[in-house]
């Protein structure tokens, strides 16, 4: 039986059975007083998908919150599943600390869509300036310099295409949570064929044992991928960063905030607050239910036209022995492939804004009717 501090405490009867199932009824106790430390405990108020649940769009129902704490202690279950290794779990339970509420979206407030990796702080700096995480780490004999550079553990981190623990964790849990397109079940079975393999370059990889396990997974990852290049998401992604730098240069928040107020925290302060233009652009986000696409381009209107970052993967199989990329064995896995490389949607997207222009002047730094392109 499970028995952990996390796992019994949580709130979510579903959670506390994916996280089962994640750990096999083998919970890393040791994890639970890092867990417990604030730089950690910050992230339950900071949401996994970017903030674009918060409004009314048919594609962002989300069947319930969903924090970035509970995916980094789901990435941590995996890796120690995976490697019973302390060094990489912690790795794992630590590699997004440094994200800010709204985590991706403050990427695209600052315009990095491609890589997405501008807002996040470093791990190295936030674990530096607390003595409490570097006590614990000593004394689990971890150290320091393995949890500030994970990319020494592949399992852990590596480049796309291939299968990390963050991102195979970032697909189970939208297939779950968001769109909705795997039960328990599902995981599971898929869970019971993940197994570490060697890759080309002679590194360790996350794979799977069983080719028809490898596409099943293949084609939720697909749906996943696809569901991040739509231009409502990019949409929800990038007004939502638009409200935040808004909210920032009319001093409602700090960028500090960011990295220290819950996304709730924030939200209350915008609503709360005597500006006018940024509670209404929020307002207006929590009501979007439609996204106008079309291939020309929007006059008067607030639009977008961007490309963003692919969230691809190509897993590795084992089949006697013999470890190959997905695609380069499964017909259908290359078509899938072919699909979402060649996929782009509309030009633009737009909404309207009205009344933001008569409270916002054209020629003001906030003219969201002209920047997102």
């Amino acid at each position: 039986m499970v028995v952990s501090s996390y796992l019994s405490n949580h709130s979510n009867d579903e959670l506390r059975k994916y996280f089962s199932i994640l750990c096999n009824n083998d919970y890393p106790g040791f994890i639970d007083k890092y867990i417990n430390c604030d730089e950690l405990q910050r992230l339950k108020g900071v949401g996994q998908f970017c903030g674009v649940d918060y409004n009314s769009l048919t594609l962002h129902d989300t069947k319930y919150w969903y924090s970035r704490l509970d995916h980094s202690v789901a990435c941590a279950l995996i890796v120690w599943h995976l490697t019973k290794d302390k060094t990489q779990t912690l790795g794992a339970l630590f590699h997004d600390v440094g994200t800010p509420a709204f985590a991706h979206s403050i990427d695209y407030m600052h315009r990095d869509y491609i890589k997405q990796e501008s807002s996040e702080k470093s791990t190295d700096q936030i674990i530096r300036n607390s003595s409490y995480i570097k006590e614990l780490l000593d004394s689990d004999n971890v150290d320091y310099d393995d949890i500030i550079n994970i990319e020494r553990f592949p399992v852990v981190e590596n480049e796309r295409p291939n299968i990390c623990v963050d991102r195979l964790e970032g697909i189970f849990s939208t297939g779950l949570v968001w769109a909705r397109f795997w039960k328990l079940e599902d995981i599971n079975k898929i869970y019971k064929s993940i197994v570490v393999l060697k890759n080309s370059d002679d590194k360790d990889e996350i794979g799977f044992s069983d080719l028809l396990i490898g596409e099943y997974f293949y084609r939720g990852a697909y749906k996943y991928s696809m569901l991040l290049q739509l231009n409502e998401d990019k949409l929800s992604m990038q007004l939502t960063g638009d409200v935040m730098k808004m909210a920032i240069d009319y001093n409602v928040i700090s960028n500090a905030d960011l990295y220290r107020l819950s996304e709730r925290d924030i939200i209350d302060k915008i609503r709360n607050s005597d500006n006018e233009v940024v509670k209404y652009v929020w307002s207006k986000f929590e009501k979007l239910n439609k996204v106008i696409k079309t291939n020309i381009k929007p006059v008067d209107k607030y639009y977008i036209s961007i490309d963003c970052k692919k969230r691809y993967v190509n897993p590795l199989i084992s089949i006697d022995n013999n470890n190959q990329r997905l695609t380069e064995i499964s017909s259908l896995a290359k078509k899938l492939d072919d699909v979402y490389t060649n996929f782009n949607d509309t030009n633009y997207a737009y909404i309207d804004l009205e009344p933001i222009k008569k409270l916002v002047k054209r020629r003001d730094k906030h003219d969201l009717y002209e920047k997102n392109s």
